[in-house]
């Protein structure tokens, strides 16, 4: 299973693109009944952060939706089947429903791995995968929030800073992102229950309100090229380094991207 030209053109253009239907309903339901049954038998009261259900982040009826579906064929087709580690884990991310109106469209906006920079650590990745647990067919229903062409911005904020602009300067580990580029509008990304959402690392993103009277369920991978642990530099002012996947759409369409 492979991208469409236009998921591709997609991706490389607004930093994300979203595939239908990918993760059978039959694996979509036995990670729905392992998440209930951990929630139902009720949310730690010390409980912070997106992350839940952190005892079920190894189990395989969640690591089985990406590394036994067409969800890893698709992600193998970019970035290469040998290219990343087997992925052993997930994150569970739940979004309930909030009484917040009208929503702040630029709440929460962040590039993912910067809880670390204070020590000196970059934890960049390749992508960020997600597959939708439960339909979210209508905006503001928790969806995945995403802030289309920041992936370019930043590839060529890095190129003018250099890449340790991360570690130097201060609004990154304030706030995960830099308060030195302005957002565009937000796209939340609508869908049904396994549908995947493929982004690159440098997209901005966020997770968006739920003000609809149901739960959002959704999973999230993260790829790691195995190039990174040696170099995490080059790939933030050159992004499509680890997308082998994507190099024929790149060059035939060299001139307008």
């Amino acid at each position: 299973m492979q991208l469409t030209y236009r998921q591709k053109l997609q991706l490389i253009e607004s930093g994300y693109t979203v595939v239908p239907g990918v993760v059978p309903k039959i694996m979509i339901t036995e990670a729905m009944k392992s998440i209930n049954h951990s929630i139902g038998k009720g949310i730690p009261a010390n409980h912070t952060g997106a992350n839940y259900c952190r005892e079920l982040e190894k189990h395989p009826a969640i690591t089985d939706l990406y590394n036994k579906s067409p969800a890893r064929t698709l992600i193998d087709s970019l970035v290469g089947q040998t290219n990343y580690p087997p992925l052993q884990s997930a994150q569970i991310a739940l979004r309930f429903p909030d009484y917040q109106d009208p929503p702040n469209p630029y709440a929460g906006a962040h590039l993912d791995g910067m809880l670390k920079l204070r020590e000196g650590i970059v934890e960049n990745f390749t992508a960020l995968v997600g597959i939708m647990l439960s339909d979210q067919p209508e905006i503001n229903m928790g969806n995945f929030v995403v802030y289309p062409g920041t992936h370019r911005d930043y590839e060529q904020y890095f190129r003018e800073k250099g890449p340790e602009v991360l570690l130097t300067e201060e609004s990154f580990s304030k706030t995960a992102r830099s308060q030195n580029l302005k957002l565009p509008d937000p796209v939340q990304i609508t869908g049904k229950a396994g549908d995947l959402v493929i982004s690159h690392y440098q997209l901005v993103h966020a997770g968006g309100i739920n003000t609809s009277h149901l739960i959002r369920y959704s999973c999230y991978y993260r790829i790691l090229h195995n190039g990174i642990r040696e170099d995490w530099r080059t790939p933030l002012t050159d992004m499509w380094m680890h997308w082998p996947g994507l190099q024929d759409v790149l060059v035939s369409n060299q001139e307008t991207i």
